[in-house]
């Protein structure tokens, strides 16, 4: 039985993680360790909620409470220093499932044709399944994505999202992971780190599950099925995802492609969000709608400029104790 390192990253969300450990508690596959970095600081809600579900369940679980700075990507790389499983599975605090969907996921991993899949995502049944979005559209036909196939990888680190996927049986090779249920072979991610100069809204999920599927196949299973119930509890208002999101393409984007033709399609990438921006606002306008077009154009700028420090990011990342190779 492999063991497998369930790794909760929460930032003052007690309500919704409740509800994830009474999921956990009945689940039917046991050898698995859980682990809840939290980064809710003085706010004592989530240690409440923890040392009231270690009272109830006792023994049964292994289950461990992580204090850490909050930051999702900084959460995400304490929980993978402390894992101990053949497999990691990062979990967001709002999820639900069934009592089989632990086993289900590692009966997955030990199929004799899944031997080079380093990543597994699974199927949201609440958000997937949902319509192509006309900004898509216009990224396609102005060269940033070959093809909408969901979890396409396009220009700028771009990436059609995997949730216009219709419900389906199988396993759908993708090119990145939403970081709502990420599971990866242990052998997949050693040596990796999230970076910490990225942002919650900065697709630190799709820059750490990109980074795996350069040697491992990556893969969405559509009857390995969660709900992400989305919890709107400590969300930042849409200008600030905007922000993070747009600082997260420039830094993503320009640390892995420096070259010319990467710079150019950053900057094809800003003209083309700034006319959309621009449109939408015309259609329809309001202050929300012009905070966005500032605030997209300045992540842009400031993710390209937090690289002057990324040489110094990678230094430090190369000094931490990189994960065992087994339980």
């Amino acid at each position: 039985m492999m063991f497998v390192s369930i790794i909760i990253c929460t930032y003052r969300r007690a309500d919704a993680l409740g509800d994830l450990l009474d999921c956990l508690a009945v689940q039917t596959y046991r050898n698995s360790e859980i682990l809840i970095v939290d980064g809710s600081g003085e706010d004592p809600s989530v240690r409440d909620k923890v040392e009231s579900f270690a009272a109830r369940v006792g023994d049964q679980l292994d289950l461990r409470l992580i204090r850490s700075q909050k930051g999702l990507t900084r959460q995400r790389n304490v929980g993978l220093r402390k894992a101990q499983g053949e497999l990691i599975f990062f979990l967001d605090d709002d999820v639900t499932f069934e009592r089989d969907f632990i086993s289900q996921a590692v009966g997955l991993f030990q199929q004799s044709e899944m031997k080079d899949v380093g990543g597994i995502g699974g199927y949201d049944a609440l958000g997937y399944g949902s319509p192509i979005r006309l900004k898509d559209k216009v990224r396609q036909a102005l060269g940033f994505y070959p093809s909408l196939q969901p979890g396409a990888l396009g220009k700028c680190g771009l990436v059609v999202p995997v949730g216009i996927q219709p419900p389906f049986s199988g396993c759908l090779d993708v090119s990145w992971l939403g970081g709502f249920c990420m599971l990866y072979r242990r052998e997949a991610v050693v040596g990796l780190w999230f970076d910490e100069g990225l942002p919650t809204f900065g697709a630190e999920d799709a820059n750490f599950s990109m980074r795996v599927g350069r040697k491992w196949r990556l893969v969405l299973c559509g009857d390995l099925k969660l709900k992400h119930h989305r919890t709107m509890t400590s969300r930042v208002d849409s200008p600030t995802q905007v922000y993070e999101c747009s600082y997260g393409v420039a830094r993503s984007h320009l640390s892995l492609s420096k070259t010319f033709d990467g710079t150019m399609w950053l900057l094809w990438y800003a003209i083309v969000e700034l006319a959309l921006d621009l449109s939408s606002f015309v259609w329809r306008p309001s202050w929300n709608k012009l905070h966005i077009i500032v605030t997209r154009q300045r992540g842009l700028i400031d993710g390209t400029r937090s690289l002057s420090t990324r040489h110094q990011e990678v230094a430090a990342e190369s000094n931490l104790a990189g994960p065992k190779s087994g339980p």
